[in-house]
């Protein structure tokens, strides 16, 4: 029975963390939306210069400034 009551324990703290992760996501959409002076919200991993690397198509269009060169 010890080991069952890690597990749910466990399990209960992942859950949290992702409900935080969710709370934080939606709080900082919404905080963009309200104040559209500090600029677009950046979801984390889109668009390009992700680890020094260009996913656009075009290097042109990248704001990366180190792949712009």
């Amino acid at each position: 029975m010890e080991i069952i009551g890690k597990y749910f324990l466990a399990m209960s703290f992942m859950l949290f963390f992702l409900f935080i992760w969710y709370m934080v996501q939606k709080l900082s959409r919404k905080v963009a939306t309200e104040h559209p002076e500090f600029g677009k919200a950046r979801e984390e991993g889109g668009g390009c210069g992700g680890g020094g690397k260009c996913n656009c198509s075009s290097i042109k269009n990248c704001v990366n400034s180190k792949v712009k060169k």
